[in-house]
């Protein structure tokens, strides 16, 4: 389980002030938890066309997660959350493939 509590993330109001790097008008704290769990199927994976090699593990995960700033509060419904791909990667790439 990994568990991140109270991470603040700047509110920019609009994309184009966040890509222009404006000033954020406020900021939201984000709590989130994310389980996995392994016990799928084990694939070994090797693509010399992008220079990579590696293991993956399949398995299922859950995250619930919420967001509060000033006044406002949202949580996500975890009613019904399906996972389309939950995977664990070991990778070799670089100067590391081999």
């Amino acid at each position: 389980m990994w568990t991140l509590e109270d991470f603040p993330l700047p509110d920019y109001g609009t994309v184009v002030n966040s890509l222009t790097h404006g000033s954020p008008i406020g900021e939201g704290l984000v709590d989130m938890t994310m389980t996995w769990s392994g016990g799928g199927d084990v694939a070994h994976v090797r693509d010399a066309t992008q220079g990579f090699t590696g293991r993956k593990v399949t398995g299922t995960s859950h995250i619930s997660w919420s967001v509060t700033e000033g006044d406002f509060s949202f949580t996500a419904d975890e009613a019904g959350q399906t996972s389309l791909v939950s995977e664990v990667w070991k990778e070799r790439n670089g100067r590391f493939f081999s």
